[in-house]
């Protein structure tokens, strides 16, 4: 998860509540104190932690949890169930879910993954309904950010669980054909990436699962040019920080939503060798990174649109 310095923490969230150094620290410490503070210069006791952050609205051992490290061996079956879950193994996921139940300390950030990981497994499971998987993320995202959904969090300092959760809840609402609540929540979540003090290969795993997703919604709703430049940025980053699992699905969103708008007569159609290339190049990744539902998909893309030798294909 990403790791901040306690006064990054303190100074992000008072900036995203437009409060003053002075507003902030009255009658908990002096502005000199709480500037060296938000400098990096001077680290809060753990009291003056609390009075600040509790004055914000803020869960009050938030960055405390953010820094420790969490028992290895749970850390490394959380892993295996976000594994499974990108390869939409969820019977596999429950099995490793129910085995970290086991050993899961009882944390905030504890019940946080739980009600997370429940709803995840629960949902593709058919166990609930859109309206439950919605409100399990929901639920889970209010135990670190009480005020979510009173408040914008485009400047906030979210946490890699938080990321994920806005994510997860963007996803449930364009699962109830909301695209547009769902736009908003990650535009706010991607906003947030950008200038965060999170670790920068977290960071870029969730600005190419932020652009994914972005490039997704805004083609179903016929925004074709963002859906292709939000596509391409996260292409870029995929490609600076060697994140094959994603690259296949962003070149096809380049591709598909190019195609729409040549549907359309917005392009011309001496892009089709181009639009080919990308697909070739998005079905070998997928392919090589064993990404099975997505080389499927790609497959019957290219034999539906275009003329293609089958040899071409990896059985």
């Amino acid at each position: 998860m990403g790791r901040y310095r306690l006064g990054d923490i303190i100074r992000m969230t008072r900036k995203s509540l437009s409060i003053t150094q002075e507003q902030l620290c009255d009658q908990i410490c002096s502005a000199e104190t709480l500037s060296r503070i938000e400098n990096g210069n001077q680290n809060p006791s753990r009291d003056v932690y609390e009075l600040l952050m509790g004055r914000m609205g803020r869960f009050r051992e938030r960055a405390y949890s953010m820094l420790s490290v969490s028992d290895f061996k749970v850390l490394e079956k959380m892993k295996e169930f976000e594994d499974h879950i990108k390869l939409y193994e969820f019977h596999k996921a429950e099995t490793v879910l129910a085995e970290i139940k086991k050993t899961i300390g009882n944390t905030v950030l504890d019940q946080q993954f739980l009600i997370r990981a429940e709803s995840l497994v629960n949902y593709n499971l058919t166990k609930i309904s859109t309206d439950e998987y919605l409100q399990g993320f929901e639920r889970a995202i209010r135990l670190t950010i009480p005020n979510y959904g009173l408040i914008s969090l485009a400047n906030w300092p979210l946490s890699f669980n938080e990321a994920m959760l806005l994510i997860n809840i963007s996803i449930a609402y364009a699962e109830k054909k909301d695209f547009t609540q769902a736009i908003n929540i990650i535009q706010d979540a991607y906003h947030a990436m950008k200038l965060s003090y999170m670790d920068e290969e977290q960071r870029a795993i969730l600005q190419v699962t932020i652009a994914t997703n972005l490039s997704k919604w805004y083609g179903l709703i016929s925004e074709h040019d963002k859906a292709i430049k939000i596509a391409n940025e996260g292409i870029l980053i995929c490609k600076q920080y060697k994140l094959g699992n994603i690259l296949p699905y962003l070149l096809y969103a380049v591709a598909w939503n190019d195609e729409q708008l040549l549907s359309k007569g917005a392009m011309h159609t001496d892009s089709y060798e181009e639009r080919l290339n990308l697909l070739k190049k998005a079905y070998y990744i997928a392919s090589a990174m064993q990404l099975l539902l997505i080389k499927q998909l790609i497959k019957e893309h290219i034999l539906q649109h275009y003329e293609v030798d089958t040899g071409f294909f990896i059985d």
